[in-house]
C-alpha cells in the first residue's frame, strides 16, 4: 500500500493569520462569558464580576468586548486574561481554549446558507448497553466493540429510538458536544423506511461539521474519515494499535459536503490522516478536505486501501479475530511523537 509523505505547509509572509490570530479578533469576551453561561444574549457593557461574588455590577466590558476592567480590583483582561482567570489555567491552555470557542460560537459574518434552515432536534439519547455494542459489533462483522466503548466514553457513540414511517426502531447515533450534526442508522443494520438508505443524518444538521471536532481537544492526531461506520471503525483500529487515548477521530457523514468553515480553527496545529473511500466521490472529497485543512494550519497526509478493501469499516470486518492482525496499519509512517 502506497503511502504518501505527509505535506507541510510552508509558512510565508503572505500566510493568512493563524487560528489564534483570528481567534482573538473575532471572538469577544461577551462570547466567552456566555460559552460559560455567565451572560444572557445581551451584550451589557456592566455586569457583576464572573470572577467573585460581587453584588454591585463592577466588571465594563469595552463596547468592541474585547477588554474589560474590574473597577474593584483595578485588572484589565483581555480574551485570553479572562479564560485564564475563568479556568485558571496557562496562557497556552487559554489560546487553546479560546479558539475552540471561536469555533464554535455562530459567526455574525457568515452566510445565511451555512446556517440550518431548521433547529435540529435532538434525539433522546441514552448510553449504549454492551448488548448494543456488541449488536453494532454482529451486524458490521468486526472481531471486537473496543472503539465503540470508546467512543461511547467520549460522548460520541448513543442509542435512540427513532420514529420511520410511524414505526418506532432502535438506532444508534454519532454526534458531538457541539451538536450540530447528528447522524442515525438502525441498530439492525437495514435501511431506513423512509428514506430507502441506511444513514439518515438528521434535519437541521449542518453539513460539513466534521462529527468529533468539538472533542479533539489537546490530541494532535487525528484520523479522518467518511460517514459514521468508519468513524467507529476508526476508533477500534486506534484501539489496536494501542493510540486510542492520543488519538482523535472525526467524521463528515458524506463525501459530497466540504467542511464547515467553523470547524477549520480546530484542526490547526493537528496531523491529520485523511482515510478516502476507494472511490471517485471519495477520492474527490479527500483533495477537498485536504486543501482546506492546510489552509487552516494542519499538516494532512492520506491512506488509501487496497481492493477489495475499500474503507475503514472493510479493514476492520477483515481483521483477524483471534490474532487481532489487521490487514494493513493505519499508523504507518507515523512515528509516536505524531500522537
Amino acid at each position: 500500500m502506497e503511502m504518501p509523505e505527509p505535506e507541510m505547509r510552508q509558512p510565508s509572509s503572505s500566510s493568512p493569520p493563524s487560528a489564534l490570530e483570528r481567534a482573538k479578533a473575532t471572538t469577544t469576551i461577551f462570547v466567552i462569558l456566555r460559552a460559560y453561561g455567565l451572560l444572557d444574549a445581551t451584550d451589557r457593557q456592566l455586569i457583576s464580576s464572573p470572577f467573585r461574588e460581587d453584588k454591585k455590577p463592577s466588571f465594563s466590558i469595552r463596547p468592541d468586548g474585547m477588554v474589560a476592567h474590574d473597577f474593584a480590583t483595578g485588572e484589565s483582561f483581555d480574551s485570553i486574561g479572562v479564560i485564564m482567570r475563568l479556568l485558571g489555567c496557562s496562557a497556552a491552555d487559554a489560546a487553546r481554549e479560546l479558539i475552540r470557542i471561536a469555533a464554535l460560537a455562530p459567526s455574525p459574518t457568515a452566510p445565511r446558507p451555512t446556517q440550518p434552515k431548521k433547529p435540529l432536534r435532538i434525539p433522546a439519547f441514552t448510553v449504549p448497553t454492551v448488548g448494543d455494542l456488541a449488536e453494532i459489533q454482529r451486524v458490521r462483522g468486526w472481531p471486537v466493540f473496543a472503539g465503540l466503548e470508546i467512543a461511547t466514553q467520549r460522548g460520541l457513540l448513543h442509542r435512540c429510538t427513532m420514529t420511520d414511517d410511524g414505526v418506532s426502531r432502535p438506532a444508534w447515533a454519532i454526534t458531538d458536544s457541539a451538536r450540530r450534526s447528528i447522524q442515525v442508522r438502525r441498530m439492525d443494520g437495514q435501511p431506513w423506511a423512509w428514506n430507502k438508505a441506511k444513514a439518515w443524518t438528521l434535519g437541521g444538521s449542518i453539513a460539513g461539521w466534521p462529527i468529533g471536532a468539538a472533542d479533539i481537544g489537546d490530541r494532535r492526531l487525528v484520523l479522518f474519515c467518511e460517514g459514521s461506520p468508519d468513524f467507529l471503525a476508526a476508533h477500534t483500529l486506534a484501539w489496536l494499535a494501542k493510540r486510542a487515548a492520543t488519538v482523535a477521530v472525526v467524521c463528515v457523514p458524506g463525501a459530497t459536503a466540504s467542511i464547515h468553515p467553523d470547524a477549520l480553527p480546530l484542526f490547526a496545529g493537528k496531523h491529520v490522516r485523511i482515510f478516502e473511500h476507494a472511490d471517485a466521490a471519495g477520492s474527490d472529497a479527500g483533495q477537498r478536505w485536504a486543501a482546506q485543512l492546510m489552509e487552516a494550519g494542519a499538516t494532512v497526509d492520506g491512506f488509501t486501501f487496497d481492493a477489495p478493501i475499500k474503507d475503514l469499516a472493510d479493514l476492520l470486518a477483515a481483521t483477524d479475530g483471534e490474532s487481532l492482525n489487521c490487514p494493513a496499519d493505519v499508523f504507518e509512517g507515523l512515528s509516536k511523537e505524531n500522537s
